[in-house]
């Protein structure tokens, strides 16, 4: 009888906690996360190469402002010979509040403000845990 009644409690505690939740996490700053796939927009691997470096730093700062996270790199492809429409070597998430923004963000980039790739966001959403 007790096992039950603790059962109960705890559910009822539960529910009441997730009930209430939801309406704190709509207040909150929430922002959605996007993948970002970069795909190579020159033959020219220099220009590319030259690129990338400054590039590489402009992400590093987005990183550390919390922006952009978990960046992957395939560290088996070669940037001695680059093809347009390739798909780039790097890959991360970005974290804004709308698909406006996050684009915005990434037009900023050395990469498309030199057009040396293109991108496409994947929305993949938002992460419920932190919200509370």
């Amino acid at each position: 009888m007790r096992k039950k009644l603790l059962t109960y409690i705890c559910s009822i505690m539960l529910l009441g906690f997730f009930s209430i939740s939801t309406a704190f996490a709509e207040g909150t700053d929430a922002r959605t996360t996007y993948a970002v796939v970069w795909s190579i927009d020159t033959n020219d691997a220099e220009l590319f190469n030259n690129t990338i470096a400054v590039h590489s730093k402009k992400i590093l700062e987005l990183w550390k402002d919390g922006v952009i996270e978990n960046v992957y790199i395939d560290s088996e492809k070669s940037h001695d010979v680059v093809r347009k429409g390739d798909t780039a070597k790097v890959m991360f998430f970005i974290k804004a509040k709308t698909n406006k923004e996050a684009k915005a963000i990434l037009d900023e980039t050395p990469l498309v403000q030199k057009k040396v790739a293109t991108y496409t966001l994947h929305t993949v959403g938002t992460l419920w845990l932190k919200q509370f």
